[in-house]
């Protein structure tokens, strides 16, 4: 393509570019002056990028709707990354390259400007490639994590089951959601379509098989195909202990399990009342203790499905976007940190992130920190109320960041109600939770308010466009 041309087409690409929200944000740019001359500047590949364009001026500065002395235009990744390389460029210590980049994301453009890259170090060509693996402090489960490489990546183009485990038993504590995790044969809680994950909640009393006379009468067997203890695999409903309810699904990453990294989650949060997504990275081997939260869960987004809920003044409807780490029941909303949106979180599909090192842990959304967790020098608890109850075994061993510091799979599912996720005293559109989460009929209450919000289940599916996670 003749430099003219490639410049008014990259003009048209950045005035489109102005037209769009921003539902991507282009990475960090790495720029590496090689030795004895030339250059090479790339962006890692993520789900839906087509097209990378890098214009610079060298010790000039560049507009940007300007056409640079540097120009590359790359249409296809490589080793997971958006590589131009300029063989032929003479930079030498002490130089500055002015720039900008666009990147086309899902048909719509992008744009990085007004930066800059100075020359510090000329670099072999050889050592400093795509295919090279510097030192990192990610740690991957039998594997090998490079720095700044991907070590985990799904696009959901078809359901793997041999990477995710689709679960299937009755959860219970902490949470004690009203749902059981399931497969059903004719009626999937989890699929995959157009190239989206989906996992959406049904009714119990709607799937094709179950037999029992009702949901409060009759028994729940998951033997065949359970993924957790015995305990959790049958019920029975006895008093005003019914039957979950609420059929929906959860996977977990089967064999993948690392320790520090970079995890980008692209998706759809659900919208019901009383349902919320469950997008976490769980401790793989419960190190620190295999109850309640006592080995850590780090909730990388969450959202509460109802449009109005609230106490007084305060909302804890889908506008209001919480996460962070959990290492205790009791004093979660101490432990959890919000954001509040102008517009409900699942109206759009938003990219939810965590930065998680040794030192510290960083939610973002949409490229944008939110909230960041740094413990004292001691430890992590030190952040929080001396009221919850930290396991001692969290305190006696590992790092300052302790339970958090072991490996993590990920995990994304739906679930509904339960004991801990709506807090008793909130009203939904004006009308009282139906429960009190001390209260044996805490399921009953929910089912038997079935007629108020099934209705408002009509976005009830957390949708994933895809799940990445790089390392350090």
């Amino acid at each position: 393509m003749a430099l003219d041309a490639f410049g008014r087409l990259v003009f048209l690409y950045l005035a489109c570019a102005k037209l769009v929200s921003a539902q991507y944000t282009i990475p960090d740019v790495t720029i590496q002056a090689l030795k004895p001359k030339g250059i090479r500047v790339s962006i890692p590949d993520s789900r839906g990028v087509s097209l990378f364009v890098f214009q610079g001026n060298l010790n000039k500065e560049i507009g940007s709707n300007d056409v640079g002395v540097i120009a590359g235009e790359v249409t296809n990744p490589m080793d997971g990354l958006w590589m131009y390389e300029d063989l032929d460029l003479q930079l030498k210590v002490g130089d500055v390259i002015y720039y900008y980049v666009f990147v086309s994301n899902d048909g719509k453009g992008y744009v990085k400007d007004r930066l800059t890259f100075t020359v510090r170090v000329l670099e072999d060509p050889i050592s400093t490639g795509p295919n090279d693996c510097a030192p990192t402090q990610t740690r991957v489960r039998n594997g090998q994590a490079c720095a700044g490489k991907i070590i985990f990546e799904e696009k959901f183009d078809y359901l793997r089951e041999d990477v995710w485990q689709i679960e299937q038993y009755i959860p219970d504590e902490p949470d004690y959601p009203f749902v059981s995790y399931q497969r059903p044969f004719n009626v999937p809680t989890v699929s995959v379509q157009g190239g989206y994950l989906r996992i959406e909640p049904k009714l119990q009393q709607n799937i094709p098989g179950f037999s029992n006379s009702s949901i409060e009468m009759g028994s729940l067997d998951l033997f065949s195909g359970c993924t957790a203890t015995s305990t959790k695999c049958r019920t029975e409903a006895w008093g005003a202990s019914i039957l979950p309810p609420i059929v929906s699904g959860k996977l977990t990453s089967k064999a993948f399990a690392f320790t520090y990294g970079v995890v980008e989650i692209r998706a759809k949060l659900p919208q019901g009342d009383w349902l919320y997504p469950d997008i976490l990275l769980e401790s793989f081997l419960k190190k620190y203790g295999s109850l309640n939260y006592a080995s850590g869960v780090l909730r990388v987004a969450g959202a509460r499905g109802n449009g109005q809920l609230s106490v007084g003044t305060a909302d804890f409807g889908n506008k209001l976007l919480f996460g962070g780490v959990l290492m205790d029941a009791k004093c979660r909303d101490i432990l959890l940190r919000n954001k509040t949106s102008s517009r409900p979180w699942g109206d759009d599909y938003h990219i939810y992130a965590v930065r998680w090192t040794p030192d510290e842990i960083t939610l973002l959304v949409d490229g944008e920190e939110w909230t960041r967790i740094t413990p004292s020098s001691n430890s992590l608890k030190d952040l929080f109320s001396t009221s919850c109850d930290i396991p001692r075994s969290v305190l006696a061993t590992g790092s300052k960041l302790a339970p958090f510091d072991d490996h993590f799979v990920l995990s994304l599912g739906v679930a509904a109600g339960g004991i801990t996720e709506f807090p008793d005293g909130v009203t939904s559109a004006g009308k009282p939770k139906p429960w009190q989460n001390t209260s044996r009929k805490a399921s009953l209450r929910f089912w038997q308010d079935i007629a108020s919000w099934i209705e408002t289940w009509r976005q009830p599916a957390l949708l994933v466009d895809y799940v990445t996670v790089r390392a350090l």
